[in-house]
């Protein structure tokens, strides 16, 4: 009886090792996310910030272009494979998407 107390004080023991182990990858993991979503914030600035020099002329694209990217940030698919939809995680189309919109923006104003 002695050995069985002991092994399951092991498997508690165990168990809780483990416990403390994904409780420290959950914290991991929102500290990931939020820092995510503070780049984003600061991305989304930039391209504010890169894109309100260019002229007055060009006003309509960006309005667009920042309204996608709020789409986006807001996590829908802004691509036209899944327009509109939720998305889970980022999405290799919409941010090429992203960049396609950007570069002419940034090829202009060089």
């Amino acid at each position: 009886m002695q050995s069985l107390f002991k092994l399951t004080r092991e498997m508690e023991l165990k168990l809780h090792a483990l416990l403390a182990e994904v409780q420290e990858l959950k914290n991991k993991a929102q500290e990931l996310e939020e820092e995510n979503s503070r780049l984003r914030k600061d991305l989304a600035a930039l391209y504010r910030e890169g894109l309100g020099g260019d002229g007055a002329d060009s006003g309509v694209p960006h309005k667009g272009f920042f309204n996608l990217l709020g789409l986006y940030d807001h996590n829908f698919h802004i691509c036209n494979a899944y327009f509109g939809r939720k998305r889970s995680g980022d999405c290799l189309f919409c941010m090429a998407f992203l960049r396609k919109e950007q570069e002419p923006q940034l090829g202009s104003g060089t």
